[in-house]
């Protein structure tokens, strides 16, 4: 998993730095970086990046402790299965809500002192 990447893809699409472009279904539009090119893999990363996350939690039964993060665990499981569909709206939908959870979950996995940023996992 490329961590460095992965934050990139938070920054994207959580902090604006580069929008989705509404003319190209599945692309960023121009930015002062282009750092992704294809909406279906920032989800991709997101998925993956989730797994990892929620296999760690549970590895250390911080779930067990942390509802918040049984939570969230249940929240990502659910966001993992969704289907991508041609639908634009859609996919962005789904890849604010991935990147969201997984900014969410590492947030609240540092909190506890499961793990010190993503590259832990």
């Amino acid at each position: 998993m490329d961590w460095a990447q992965l934050y990139e893809d938070l920054d994207a699409v959580l902090h604006g730095e580069q929008e989705m472009s509404h003319h190209t279904a599945g692309s960023f539009g121009p930015g002062p970086v282009r750092r992704c090119t294809d909406a279906e893999k920032v989800i991709e990363r997101l998925r993956m990046a989730l797994k990892l996350l929620t296999a760690r939690a549970q590895h250390d039964r911080v779930d067990e402790k942390h509802p918040s993060i049984a939570h969230l665990i249940n929240l990502a499981r659910v966001l993992r299965a969704q289907e991508v569909t041609g639908d634009l709206d859609q996919v962005l939908g789904l890849v604010r809500k991935l990147a969201a959870v997984t900014l969410d979950l590492v947030e609240r996995l540092e909190a506890t002192g499961t793990m010190r940023g993503l590259a832990e996992c």
